[in-house]
Formats: C-alpha cells, structure tokens, sequence
C-alpha cells in the first residue's frame, strides 16, 4: 500500500512539473510574440509617420447658426476651439484616425435684444445676458496624405461622428409699457447630440525629426434639433450648424 502510494505522489510530482515547464513556455511565447508586434508596430509607424497633434484656433459660424434673423437664426458671434487629433498610416498615403474638439461661440445680445423688443408691442426695454454656445465634436474618419518636398505634405480628411451641441444660458429683463414693471426670467441653455460630419485639410511643415508645424482648415457641419420650456409648453428649434475651423497646431510623428 505504502508502495502505490509512492509512486502516485512521483507521478503527480512528474505531471506538476510538466505542467509548470509548459506554462513557462507558453508565457515566454507570449512575450516573444507581444515584443514582435510591439516592435513591429513602431517600424510601421516611423515607416509611414502616423501622428498625434494639438490644435488652437478659430471657429467662424455660418449661414443659420450666424444669422441676424429672429426667429430662426442663432446670432453665433466667432468662437474659439480647442482640439486633438491621432491618425494611424497604414500606407505611406492612406490612414484612420480620430478627431475630438471643443467650442465656443458668443452669443449677439445687443442685436437679439433689439430685434425682440421690435418683435414684441409689449415690451418698451429689455436687458439680456447670455452665455456662450458650446459644442464638442467626437470624429473618426480617414486620412489621405500628399507629400509636396522631402519638407512639406498636405494631408486630407474625411469624418463623421458625435455632435453635441449646447444653446446658452440667458437671463432677460424686461419693461413692459403696460404697467411700467420690470419682469425677470431665466431661459435655460438647450443640449443635443446628433450626427455629424467633418472635411479637412492642412500644410505640414517639419521643424524638427518627429515635429511638424501643422496650419489646418475644417469645416464641420451637423443640425440638431434643441428643446425649450415656454410655462408648461414645449417647442424646438432646428439650427443647422456648419462651421469653418482655423486650426495651427503641432503634430508629433512616430
């Protein structure tokens, strides 16, 4: 008995043993294998010199989103943004890649004033205070590059994604020329997320071995559709929203 028992413990230890040596190579395997790629990707990528950059500029609303036209315009003054962006070249031309952004844009109080109290009989003044719009932009689309000198190349895009967009805070005081009172309310910012769209393009210029200068012109372009209280009623305003991005920034190469 003491015998069997023996020689099942020098199995079991012969089997623990196996075991352990199969999952060391297995583990160095899997190392061996993650180092390739890893290494394999950084070639590829130095090779066609995938990117990821700031951008700091200037948005410019147009057509609705920066018309004067109570009612239906959305009175954007020129805004700001801020953004990033990577893309990944899996040729020396061709890439995908994503964009993300953030805007804001000022609201035209002094004209929306004026063209309400005109609108309205009632009133004879109005003060108004506004926030700003502000819009973010999450993008993926593809990436084409043209190479001009061993120094210069254009790349060109086009992306499609998330667009979120925000109506400004505003609080309004109004005189009516009834009763001579001044009245109060607050008009709370609206928030929509719809689909979007993005074409780009823009000059790269290298300074450095892994740096690149970068002047980029987008234009964006999404309509949401935003819903506001009136007392206990509700109505919504579609705002169609193109806009066109001044953009210098820096790209780093890898």
């Amino acid at each position: 008995m003491l015998i069997g028992l023996h020689k099942n413990a020098g199995n079991f230890s012969t089997f623990g043993s196996k075991l352990m040596e199969g999952m060391r190579y297995n583990f160095k395997l899997l190392f061996f294998i993650i180092f390739s790629c890893s290494g394999l990707t950084n070639v590829l990528a130095q090779k066609h010199n995938s990117f990821a950059g700031i951008r700091i500029g200037y948005a410019l609303p147009m057509g609705q989103f920066a018309s004067h036209d109570f009612g239906t315009g959305g009175y954007a003054l020129l805004g700001k943004s801020v953004g990033c962006e990577a893309a990944w070249f899996i040729s020396p031309a061709l890439g995908f890649g994503v964009d993300l952004s953030t805007k804001s844009f000022g609201f035209a109080s002094g004209y929306y004033r004026d063209d309400y109290v005109e609108s309205e009989p009632s009133y004879k003044s109005m003060d108004l205070l506004s926030g700003p719009y502000k819009v973010q932009t999450f993008m993926g689309g593809i990436y084409y590059k043209v190479n001009v000198s061993p120094k210069f190349h254009s790349t060109f895009k086009l992306m499609g994604g998330i667009y979120n967009a925000r109506t400004p805070d505003q609080f309004y005081g109004v005189i009516d020329n009834l009763f001579q009172k001044e009245n109060f309310f607050w008009k709370t910012g609206s928030l929509d997320r719809t689909f979007g769209f993005l074409t780009g393009a823009s000059i790269e210029y290298n300074i450095y071995e892994h740096v690149n200068i970068v002047l980029q012109s987008d234009f964006t372009y999404a309509e949401p559709v935003f819903i506001f209280y009136k007392g206990e009623e509700l109505y919504t305003r579609n705002i169609k929203m193109p806009v066109f991005n001044l953009l210098p920034g820096i790209n780093i190469n890898f």
